[in-house]
C-alpha cells in the first residue's frame, strides 16, 4: 500500500485561515497526515551600496534565465527567436535595475527574498517527504481553494496512483493551474493519457505551485541533482522544479487537468497573493 503524506505551506496569514482548515479537513476525511511548514527567516535589508544592487541584478537575471530556459522546451521550433528575445529582455531588465531608484530595488530585493524563502519552504517538504518514507508528498500553499469536487477527484487520482507510478515512478502533478493550460504545457507534445489525468506530458512542467503532487523517486533525483547545481535552491519555485527536471530528469512525466481538482486562489481572486 502506498504511504502519503501531504505538507501545507504558510506563514500564518490570518486571511488565509479558512482555506488551511478546509484542506486540512479533506486530507483528514482521506486518512492523509498533514505537516504544517511555517518557520521562515526574517527579510533581510538591502545592502546600501553596489553589492545590494548586485545581488538584485543577479536574483532577477538567474530567475530571467531560467524562466527562457522553459519557454525553450515548451516552444523548441522558437528556439532561436527566444534565445534573442532572452538577450534583449536580459539586457533590458539590467539597465532597468542598475538605474531604478532605491525604493524601486527595495521592492525587487523583498520580492527575491519572499520568492527565495517560499521555495526554500517546498525543499523543506521534499525533505521530510523523503525522510517519512513516503511514496508520494502533496504538496500545498495556503492560498489552495477547494472545490465541492476536490476531495472526490483527489482520492480518485490517489487510488489510481499505483498505476501511474508503475507506468513511471517519476511523476509530478499540478493540481490547482492557474494559467491557462496551453500558456505552460506543450499539448502537441502528450501522451496517451491515463486516468484520471486529462494531459500527461514527458517532462515536467509547473504552472502554479500552489498544490501538487510529487513522487518519491523524482523527489530524490531533485535532491541529488541540487548537490551539484546549488543555485537552483535560489530560483522562485516554479523556476527550480522546472529547471532541476530538465537537468536531471527528462524522462519524468507530469500530469494536468483544463480544470485541476484544486483551485488556485491567488488567481480566482480567493485570496490575495503575496506578491500584492
Amino acid at each position: 500500500m502506498l504511504q502519503l503524506k501531504a505538507y501545507l505551506i504558510h506563514h500564518n496569514d490570518p486571511d488565509r485561515q479558512p482555506q488551511r482548515q478546509t484542506i486540512g479537513l479533506l486530507l483528514q476525511q482521506l486518512g492523509i497526515s498533514l505537516t504544517a511548514i511555517t518557520d521562515q527567516p526574517p527579510l533581510k535589508p538591502l545592502h546600501p551600496d553596489w553589492l545590494g544592487r548586485w545581488r538584485v541584478v543577479r536574483g532577477n537575471q538567474a530567475r530571467l534565465a531560467a524562466d527562457f530556459a522553459q519557454r525553450r522546451l515548451r516552444q523548441p521550433k522558437r528556439r532561436h527567436e527566444l534565445i534573442a528575445r532572452e538577450v534583449w529582455v536580459r539586457f533590458k531588465h539590467l539597465l532597468q535595475l542598475l538605474c531604478c531608484r532605491s525604493s524601486q530595488l527595495e521592492i525587487a530585493w523583498r520580492q527575491l527574498q519572499v520568492e527565495a524563502i517560499v521555495s526554500a519552504k517546498h525543499a523543506e517538504a521534499w525533505r521530510l517527504a523523503l525522510q517519512d518514507g513516503a511514496n508520494a508528498a502533496l504538496v500545498f500553499e495556503d492560498d489552495v481553494a477547494c472545490d465541492p469536487v476536490s476531495q472526490d477527484r483527489l482520492r480518485e487520482l490517489l487510488l489510481a496512483l499505483p498505476n501511474l507510478l508503475a507506468q513511471n515512478n517519476q511523476l509530478y502533478c499540478d493540481l490547482s493551474g492557474g494559467y491557462p493550460l496551453e500558456y505552460v504545457v506543450p499539448l502537441s507534445s502528450a501522451l496517451p493519457s491515463l486516468a484520471p489525468i486529462e494531459w500527461l506530458m514527458p517532462g515536467v512542467y509547473t504552472n502554479t505551485a500552489c498544490a501538487y503532487l510529487v513522487s518519491s523517486s523524482l523527489l530524490e533525483t531533485w535532491r541529488l541533482a541540487e548537490q551539484s547545481h546549488p543555485g537552483l535552491a535560489s530560483l522562485p519555485i516554479d523556476h527550480r522544479i522546472n529547471r532541476v527536471s530538465a537537468i536531471a530528469a527528462a524522462d519524468a512525466m507530469s500530469g494536468h487537468w483544463e480544470k485541476p481538482p484544486f483551485r488556485h486562489g491567488s488567481f480566482c481572486g480567493l485570496a490575495r497573493s503575496w506578491q500584492l
